[in-house]
């Protein structure tokens, strides 16, 4: 009898102490905001003839992923735009996003685009992504149209 008490006694004492160090490492996880710099140019002049109402439409997505989980924090889809009315590399469209409370220390995000190019109903997609990992505040995405 008196073993089994000792044994109890023990394990309740152990899982107590695992739950002290596990709720003091969550609890001490600081949150940071990071920001994707999002920069849009073209990499040609398209003002041949066969570019002639040729649009590209963007979207771009960022997830949060924790473990194997995804979910999306931010999404935005620009307008349909000519091709040749995109900026050069020069001067790029420009966009800044924020996302705050990252968990610094269990999650990173996912920064996806596609770029949808319409030609007179004929559609081409185009898709790609870059990560924002653990220990990075910032991160660039340069999309060439």
């Amino acid at each position: 009898m008196t073993t089994k008490l000792i044994i109890t006694a023990t394990a309740i004492s152990f899982l107590s102490i695992i739950g002290f160090f596990t709720s003091k490492n969550i609890m001490e996880a600081k949150t940071v905001s990071k920001s994707i710099n999002v920069e849009v140019y073209k990499t040609s002049s398209y003002v041949a003839p066969v570019y002639k109402n040729t649009t590209a439409t963007l979207e771009v997505t960022v997830l949060r992923v924790k473990h194997n989980k995804r979910d999306t924090v931010w999404q935005h889809t620009f307008q349909p735009t000519e091709l040749k009315d995109f900026p050069t590399s020069g001067n790029p469209m420009m966009q800044q996003i924020s996302i705050p409370n990252v968990n610094d220390k269990r999650e990173t995000l996912e920064v996806y685009y596609k770029v949808i190019y319409n030609t007179q109903g004929n559609i081409l997609n185009s898709w790609n992504y870059t990560t924002i990992g653990r220990g990075e505040q910032s991160g660039n995405l340069n999309i060439q149209i």
